[in-house]
Formats: structure tokens, sequence, C-alpha cells
């Protein structure tokens, strides 16, 4: 794999996780897409529609049943919400967060970055023809979608982080 493929990829990972631990500009209050709503309650399939978060809330259950504490943010440049989930409003060390984008990727790529540098072999990413690269956060790569899951809470194991991502790549399949 190219370093070129390797830093588009890792680039909008790790701005991610610097946006989520605080480090970027600042996102104040929910900003949700109408757009995005509208889609899911229209009644359109989760992957023909971008990741609304109290539906991932709903299908990650357990994994996130510990921090009801929801803020939707769309993060500048994006219209696809940043979940992130945590233990109170004020407790930000406790939060989880995971970005869901529609990214249309060839399979053959995704089979040549299982070679790559920063790959977590995990074999679920084979059920969804994708790769698992821990930069900075998981990201879970599938030939539909960029699924990119991160916790500022040391206590949240790199595990958790890859159920969050797999729970949330299941959801938008069915």
């Amino acid at each position: 794999m190219g370093a070129r493929l390797r830093r588009v990829l890792v680039v909008p990972a790790v701005l991610l996780g610097f946006a989520a631990a605080g480090c970027g500009n600042s996102i104040e209050g929910a900003a949700v897409a109408q757009s995005d709503i509208d889609s899911v309650s229209s009644g359109t399939s989760p992957s023909e529609a971008s990741a609304d978060c109290t539906a991932l809330t709903k299908a990650l259950g357990r994994l996130v049943s510990d921090r009801p504490h929801l803020t939707e943010a769309v993060l500048p440049g994006s219209t696809d919400p940043t979940c992130s989930w945590s233990k109170g409003p004020t407790n930000v060390m406790s939060t989880i967060t995971a970005s869901v984008k529609p990214q249309v990727t060839d399979p053959a790529i995704l089979v040549e970055m299982r070679n790559g540098t920063n790959v977590v072999p995990d074999p679920r990413s084979a059920e969804f023809g994708g790769v698992v690269l821990d930069v900075v956060a998981m990201a879970l790569l599938t030939p539909e979608h960029s699924i990119i899951v991160n916790a500022l809470d040391p206590s949240v194991s790199d595990a958790t982080k890859l159920d969050v991502a797999f729970a949330i790549a299941e959801y938008l399949e069915n």
C-alpha cells in the first residue's frame, strides 16, 4: 500500500481523535443535519442513511448503557454526525465517541490494506469485507463505510472500541 493511501486514511482518523480530545475547534451544542434525521425517519435502511446517534445508541445497547449522556455533533466540513456517549454532561473523560461516514472503498484496496501497518487482526473484519486499523482510534473500514471509535476513558479497552465498531457495522448492514 502506498504512503499516499495511508496518509489519506490516517489523517482523518487522527484529526477526529484530536477533535474528540478537545485539541481541535470547540464544538458547541448538538448540531444535526436535518437531511440525516429525515432519511432515518423516512424508513430508509441504515446503510442508505447516515448513522443517527439515537438509533446507534439503541443498536449499541449494553456497550454504551453505562454512558447515558448522548451528544451528537457535526464536525466542520462534514455532514455526518459524530456521536459521543458519556456518564454525564461534564464528565468528558468518560466519553466514547463514534463517527460513521459513508465511504465507498474498493474491496481490493481493503485487501491490500490488511498487509499494511497499524492493522488490528480481528476475524470479524472479514465478515464485513473490511479491515481494522489502530490510528489513535480504532477505525473499521468496510467497502461502504468508515467507522471510527475512540474513548477518552482509559478504562475503555481497545476490545470494547472494536465491539462498538462492529456493532455499528452490523447495524448498518441490517
